[in-house]
């Protein structure tokens, strides 16, 4: 008899109802607990890791990817114990990770599986677990850490620092250099934008975070690292000052964005209702010629996720987990996660 897991799988629409998808959403009551079997490898490179932790994704029943097949099992950040390889033919084929190992990660957006008990992933999208993280903060940190680090690193053409001698214990910085480029991060407070702070600023750039409030912000965005802290209408009239701007809520900011950055600096958003922004800002007359702008999806890998980790591990990049549900509550946890809420941090799901 094979040996069972429990799981959160999405049912298909009730019948005589529409099926659910990205135009008919489905509702969270829409998510089961359910008894399945548990995976296997079945691939060179593939994993099975025990899960400890996964997290809540906001709109995550909004994604195309959820409707890819009937009774999908949810989740994509994941950290945990890895309790058994592929076992492969080839001599020459070493596996990257052990039995035992701690890992986190985040698999792809097309393979989501991490609201189980087990997983099987990729050796490719997990990475050694930081050392100082509790199951929960690991886990709420490769979307948005990755993404974060994607836009800044990856996209941004940011250098990513290889020599860091600071601490928990000394977070005071030097003032950046007066030749460091300047960038302008919106949506600084959310949950993508607590990363790029903090990256921007263990690179060494001079750290503008923009928010909505700076009476509810400032002081937590310089405990961060920001140099500065504005306000969206301040952003309005700026001209030609930022370098790079990393812009996480679209809407009017993006737009203002195209006037505050210079003319040959860089424009980003990871805002998904902006992924056409560059085609509509154009029609609108308000995008900038020689600025370089666009829309990326996070693609995450080892490379980021050990870069992150090592982050952690030194103490200098902070992790936050908002409240931890058990996965028999992900319907009450995934409806929690995309109300309205007060607080800083990730939702997770402990398994």
């Amino acid at each position: 008899m094979s040996e069972t897991m429990q799981a959160i799988r999405l049912y298909p629409a009730p019948a005589g109802s529409d099926p659910y998808s990205v135009s008919n959403p489905a509702p969270p009551s829409g998510l089961h607990l359910d008894t399945i079997e548990i995976p296997k490898p079945s691939a060179p490179g593939e994993v099975l890791v025990k899960i400890k932790a996964s997290t809540i994704v906001r709109d995550a029943l909004k994604w195309p990817e959820t409707y890819a097949h009937e009774y999908l099992t949810m989740g994509n950040d994941l950290s945990g114990v890895v309790v058994e390889v592929y076992s492969s033919e080839d001599r020459n084929s070493k596996p990257k990770f052990k039995v035992g190992n701690e890992v986190f990660g985040m698999t792809a957006a097309d393979r989501p599986r991490a609201w189980a008990q087990y997983a099987v992933v990729r050796e490719s999208e997990i990475a050694s677990k930081p050392r100082g993280l509790t199951w929960e903060d690991a886990a709420a940190l490769p979307l948005s850490g990755q993404t974060a680090f994607e836009a800044l690193f990856v996209r941004g053409g940011v250098p990513v620092p290889s020599e860091i001698a600071e601490t928990r214990e000394n977070k005071v910085r030097d003032s950046p250099k007066p030749d460091s480029k300047n960038v302008l991060i919106t949506g600084a407070a959310g949950g993508v934008g607590v990363y790029l702070v903090q990256l921007a600023r263990i690179a060494g750039l001079h750290v503008t975070a923009a928010t909505s409030s700076n009476a509810r912000n400032e002081e937590f965005l310089q405990s961060l690292g920001a140099d500065e802290c504005i306000e969206y209408v301040t952003s309005k009239g700026q001209r030609d000052v930022y370098d790079l701007i990393i812009d996480c809520v679209g809407g009017e900011p993006l737009i203002d964005a195209w006037k505050a950055v210079k003319g040959d600096g860089k424009l980003i958003t990871v805002d998904s209702s902006s992924y056409n922004f560059l085609e509509e800002h154009k029609k609108r007359g308000v995008a900038r010629e020689g600025v370089e702008a666009f829309f990326f999806i996070v693609e995450g890998g080892s490379e980021s996720l050990e870069a992150l980790a090592r982050f952690a591990d030194l103490g200098i990049l902070g992790v936050f987990v908002l409240k931890v549900y058990p996965l028999a509550r992900a319907q009450e946890a995934y409806e929690y996660g995309n109300g309205r809420f007060t607080g800083r941090g990730k939702v997770v799901l402990s398994i």
